[in-house]
């Protein structure tokens, strides 16, 4: 393991790396980007910045409609009385729901709005095996990896039209949201796949291989195999000209409400950990930003950390993680394939 996915070097950025704020010449005016959950935390704090720079139009994803709200006229409030106020929307998502997803992007289309970024931000980190009702998975990982992943597939190609209908147009931008602690997945889910030739994602739903610890590790480790994979079948044109795609890490934030299911003594641990170690959530928000709407074209296909290129977890570059990355990829699109047209998706990136 390289030292940036060590626990030394997560140390040594926790303490002593500071991302610097967007420029203060940045302008995003005539702009229009999508936050998923941005009502509070790291997507509150992304999205507050992003208007802070003059963005002109916002989405605000989120699950509850009345706390978007409440955020909306927060985020408003915040704005000089002197600046143009923003079209700043709320529009209903909830990832645990396919449905609410595809019915989003299905909103999106029709909105006619040219869409700069998208910061899927939205995720969860459960201490509690925690089943899912409408799909029947883990919530973590139907949340991190399954959700997320159409999400992204939706948004893709919709993305890429308005990037062929207008090349003087910068590119437009798909950052999602991962972690550092992908790279310390012990993911013996994987292995029992394999020994078993059972599907991983029956291991990660039969709750005897459920691992408190791991699980929130696990589950962003799947999000950088699927994003892995994603690229790799992404057209050379695609990648070239087509949206950006790129992994973003904020670092371990205090003040988000990730770790919100955390209780007892575990919780009360954890939430002295993030006061000792953690970051501002308006610094990790700074990764977000620099990630959706500053780091260009460089970033494609890569993992940002810090406001710079850094390494995946490198799971998949032993022979039995190979194996995982591309069973992750094709059971991705069996997962996905009754809710959408995933060869009709496929054809399209």
């Amino acid at each position: 393991m390289p030292f940036y996915n060590s626990y030394p070097g997560f140390l040594y950025r926790q303490f002593l790396v500071c991302p610097s704020k967007a420029p203060s010449t940045t302008s995003l005016r005539g702009k229009a980007g999508i936050v998923t959950g941005s009502n509070t935390g790291l997507g509150y704090q992304a999205s507050s910045q992003l208007l802070g720079l003059g963005l002109s139009h916002l989405i605000l994803a989120v699950r509850s409609i009345s706390k978007g709200e409440a955020a909306r006229k927060s985020l408003l409030a915040a704005l000089p009385a002197s600046a143009k106020p923003p079209v700043v929307e709320v529009w209903e998502l909830d990832l645990a729901n396919y449905a609410s997803i595809i019915a989003f992007v299905d909103r999106l289309k029709r909105s006619d709005i040219e869409i700069d970024f998208a910061l899927l931000n939205a995720g969860v980190a459960n201490f509690n095996f925690t089943v899912n009702q409408s799909t029947s998975h883990e919530s973590s990982i139907q949340i991190n990896w399954l959700s997320t992943a159409l999400l992204t597939l939706l948004l893709l190609p919709e993305l890429d039209r308005q990037a062929a209908k207008n090349l003087n147009r910068a590119r437009p931008v798909i950052s999602i949201v991962g972690s550092e602690t992908a790279a310390w997945a012990k993911f013996a889910e994987a292995q029992v796949s394999i020994k078993r030739g059972i599907p991983l994602i029956d291991v990660l739903d039969d709750k005897t291989h459920f691992d408190m610890g791991d699980r929130y590790y696990a589950s962003k480790l799947l999000q950088q195999l699927f994003f892995l994979e994603l690229f790799r079948n992404r057209s050379s044109a695609k990648r070239s000209t087509g949206t950006i795609l790129n992994l973003v890490n904020p670092g371990f934030c205090y003040g988000s409400e990730l770790h919100r299911t955390a209780e007892g003594a575990f919780g009360t641990v954890l939430s002295g950990m993030k006061r000792v170690i953690g970051r501002s959530v308006s610094m990790g928000a700074r990764t977000l930003v620099h990630a959706s709407v500053l780091a260009g074209e460089p970033s494609n296909g890569r993992y940002m950390s810090d406001n710079k290129p850094a390494p995946f977890a490198g799971y998949g570059d032993s022979d039995s993680g190979r194996i995982t990355q591309a069973q992750v990829w094709k059971e991705t699109l069996t997962e996905l394939g009754p809710v959408v047209d995933i060869h009709k998706l496929l054809a399209e990136i």
